[in-house]
């Protein structure tokens, strides 16, 4: 009797792992989002604003692009009062993500605006943060792209466009 409860106490504790574990690395992933938004939170005093029903808009996208796009998280700073020198704005961006991410775009302008991209292979999937600063406003963009769609929208934009297949279907 004690070793069948052994028996189903492990089992059980083996298939908590294998559940729990993988959704708790999954949602790890998503704190890069998190700790650039409150980065720019603490350091500028600012509050982001929050997007109402964000999770509908992201499962929308979802599904209008057949599982081409998921995870969009947008948090947007009006009235912005941010650095002096964008060159500090992007340090703390960088900063905050760590070193998984690639800088795939950085462009600073003379009039204090600044586009920043970020992007992170994870497996068959393209994570992409970007960050647009101007005029007073700060947006904080995360979106994960299916990678064999971004290359097939790569390839060939307007085609992709004008068939609205987003690379499920070949080109006739």
């Amino acid at each position: 009797m004690r070793m069948t409860r052994f028996v189903v106490g492990g089992v059980l504790l083996t298939v908590g792992v294998a559940v729990i574990l993988p959704m708790t690395v999954r949602a790890a992933g998503h704190r890069d989002f998190d700790a650039v938004v409150s980065a720019v939170e603490h350091r500028y005093d600012a509050r982001a604003e929050k997007i109402p029903m964000m999770g509908l808009v992201s499962f929308c996208g979802w599904v209008a692009t057949g599982g081409g796009v998921r995870g969009l998280k947008i948090a947007e700073f009006d009235h912005f009062s941010g650095p002096g020198d964008p060159a500090e704005l992007d340090k703390l961006v960088n900063d905050s993500l760590g070193g998984e991410w690639q800088r795939f775009v950085a462009e600073r302008e003379r009039n204090g605006q600044l586009n920043l991209i970020y992007a992170q292979p994870d497996g068959h999937a393209m994570r992409m943060l970007i960050v647009d600063y101007e005029n007073s406003e700060l947006d904080v963009v995360r979106v994960e792209v299916n990678a064999d769609r971004l290359r097939h929208w790569m390839k060939d934009p307007q085609g992709s466009a004008k068939r609205h297949d987003y690379g499920t279907e070949k080109p006739d």
